[in-house]
């Protein structure tokens, strides 16, 4: 029977039915092979508690990105959609006397300073439109800062931009039109034309002006909110289903099973 499910070169048969000094060395080697196998397990294990660690840390920080995201569009539409409304519905007729006044004043040393003040109702309008811009700008720089995280993203933040299509027309009102599709705003040519000219600044900042097509951009935006950040498994990639398999209970307890079998082997 020599040769049959032999272990480290010594009959199984003879560790059954040998001398002690036969059993002693191959229970000996038995678990020294068995204490290796134990080792490479626990080594194996360590390295996949460690694959699995790293996993939930990344799509912990996934959470919170798109958590983030999430947060800040939300906010950033709320707020031009508001700032919108109201330029759409606001009464720029605030003519007066007393809109724009000037004050020179001239130092010992003969320096001139001019003060211009305007009135608390042309202050209000101008800071109307200054709310609109700002909230435009944001809307601007949110989805430009954020287009590469997917194609719906950059296409907003081409959406947005179309403000450079009507550079010319905000320009008379005192918006230059940056070429991102923000917009800054000439105080002084503003209010200028708020008092000479009030129905222009409601034509091209109204509701069939810019505040109109923001407002579309919006709902536009909202339509695609839950769209625009990218699932974890396209963003992160293949890694996240293969590291999901090996770090998986089914996983461990196929091992297990493995294990199990290779033991009894070498003991029989």
């Amino acid at each position: 029977m020599s040769g049959i499910n032999s272990l480290g070169g010594i009959n199984n048969y003879s560790w059954l039915f040998g001398s002690n000094n036969q059993k002693q060395n191959s229970v000996s080697q038995l678990w020294n092979a068995y204490g290796n196998f134990q080792s490479n397990a626990t080594n194996s294990l360590a390295g996949l508690t460690e694959v699995n660690s790293n996993l939930k840390a990344v799509l912990a920080s996934y959470d919170d990105a798109k958590t983030a995201f999430s947060s800040e569009f939300k906010e950033t539409m709320s707020d031009l959609s508001s700032s919108a409304a109201k330029i759409k519905e606001y009464n720029f007729q605030v003519a007066g006397d007393d809109a724009i006044s000037t004050k020179t004043e001239t130092d010992k040393d003969g320096n001139v300073t001019t003060t211009t003040t305007y009135s608390k109702e042309l202050q209000a309008a101008i800071d109307t439109v200054k709310n609109f811009v700002d909230d435009y700008n944001s809307a601007v720089k949110f989805f430009g800062d954020n287009s590469s995280i997917s194609k719906r993203v950059e296409m907003m933040a081409t959406t947005f931009s179309d403000t450079t299509y009507r550079a010319s027309s905000l320009a008379t009102i005192g918006l230059t039109v940056n070429s991102n599709g923000s917009m800054t705003i000439n105080e002084a040519k503003l209010a200028e034309t708020i008092i000479n000219d009030p129905g222009k600044i409601s034509s091209v900042l109204g509701k069939d002006g810019l505040a109109g097509k923001a407002e579309s951009h919006v709902t536009f935006a909202n339509s695609q909110a839950d769209k625009l950040f990218p699932t974890a498994q396209a963003m992160i990639g293949d890694q996240l289903e293969t590291a999901s398999v090996y770090t998986g209970k089914a996983y461990r307890n196929m091992t297990a099973a493995s294990n199990m079998g290779n033991l009894i082997n070498m003991m029989f």
